[in-house]
């Protein structure tokens, strides 16, 4: 009997949920697999509203040792900063921190907010990845900050910088508060241990980061070590690590769906563009769409896409890279749909493809303007 129920069930629940996967998100899939096996390793996820409706993780953490699964740590590069962005949202919202709230740091010639922090317009044109890349302490690194002349007034300027967006954790000193605690709150109020920072919990498997070695005839890759000095220097920047796990329930709390925990007041404030900018002139990928007819924003900790033929359809996303790692995550309002991607491998793959599942949608507006 217990059999029996469960066959109903199975017919019941299986034609809802093939019914999620839309044209476009199979297409999506049907391509992605395709490319992974190429890949080293990696975990991706696609949610509608709040379901996840395509779950996957391959290949191995570390050579052919270890396999991925959707608890495995991933250096998030990049997608650290919008994590770090939520989780101070996590603060505001409680009314403990205030974007437009003005700070003296002792690095920056003029008094900066956490909105010019955030989204890259304190106007100082000091990115610090090559000091960083190759050992600079994060003391030296902000000394060599204090060097600099700035290009303008915060607030005026684009300039994107891993060194400047890491100063949200010396705003935090002197509220009285620090970065660690930030991290731990947003963990704790997600109830997940998949997104750390360094000294990272050792009992949460690692994704390490691999390069092609090109010293190799056939250019296989080579694993590199955990990853050492991003983390270090600045974690809120580029520092974060996380599972697959870990970021389905951040973006549930991203893009609207965790009213319990943030209100979708606060979580606007995020995505509200800052300053626009052509960093995807820089990108070298394939676009689904003519860049010409992109406009380009930061806004607090995110990134935004929007067309000019259909406005309606904007991306709100993030990319990361860095040596042997990139990740994406992205979410597309109007459809209630989103992505997240982690490859433990340099490669293109994350990028162009959350950028190429955003066009599956764009083609779909189009093909319906035509009919």
């Amino acid at each position: 009997m217990k059999s029996v129920f469960f066959i109903l069930f199975l017919l019941l629940a299986l034609p809802s949920f093939a019914s999620a996967i839309s044209p476009e998100v199979q297409n999506f899939i049907d391509k992605f697999e395709t490319k992974k096996t190429k890949l080293q390793g990696g975990a991706i996820a696609i949610l509608h509203k709040d379901k996840v409706i395509y779950k996957e993780t391959f290949g191995y953490q570390k050579g052919k040792t270890g396999p991925i699964t959707s608890n495995t740590l991933f250096p998030l590069a990049s997608i650290s900063k919008p994590v770090s962005a939520v989780a101070l949202a996590l603060m505001v919202d409680k009314g403990k921190l205030d974007f437009n709230k003005k700070y003296k740091i002792p690095y920056l010639k003029n008094n900066v907010n956490l909105t010019h922090i955030l989204s890259h317009t304190t106007g100082y044109p000091f990115p610090g990845n090559t000091q960083i890349e190759q050992g600079m302490s994060r003391q030296k690194l902000l000394a060599k900050l204090q060097a600099q002349t700035p290009n303008c007034k915060p607030g005026q300027c684009y300039l994107y910088s891993n060194t400047t967006f890491s100063l949200v954790e010396e705003a935090l000193n002197i509220e009285g508060s620090n970065f660690q605690s930030a991290i731990k709150s947003l963990r704790t109020a997600l109830k997940t241990n998949g997104i750390q920072i360094v000294p990272v919990n050792p009992n949460i498997a690692l994704a390490y980061p691999h390069v092609i070695d090109t010293t190799k005839k056939n250019h296989s890759l080579k694993t590199l070590p955990f990853p050492p000095y991003y983390p270090k220097a600045t974690p809120s920047a580029a520092g974060v690590f996380a599972s697959l796990d870990g970021m389905i329930e951040f973006y549930k709390l991203s893009f609207g769906y965790r009213p319990d925990l943030i209100s979708q007041t606060t979580l606007n404030l995020l995505y509200t563009p800052i300053i626009t900018n052509r960093d995807i002139e820089k990108w070298p990928i394939n676009w689904p769409y003519d860049r010409s007819g992109i406009k380009s924003s930061y806004a607090r900790g995110w990134r935004i896409l929007q067309t000019q033929q259909h406005p309606e359809k904007e991306l709100i996303f993030h990319g990361g890279m860095i040596a042997g790692a990139q990740t994406f995550i992205g979410h597309i309002p109007d459809e209630e749909i989103g992505i997240i991607i982690l490859v433990n491998q340099s490669s293109k793959v994350p990028l162009e493809s959350g950028i190429q599942f955003w066009g599956n949608f764009l083609k779909k507006q189009k093909l319906a303007a035509h009919r």
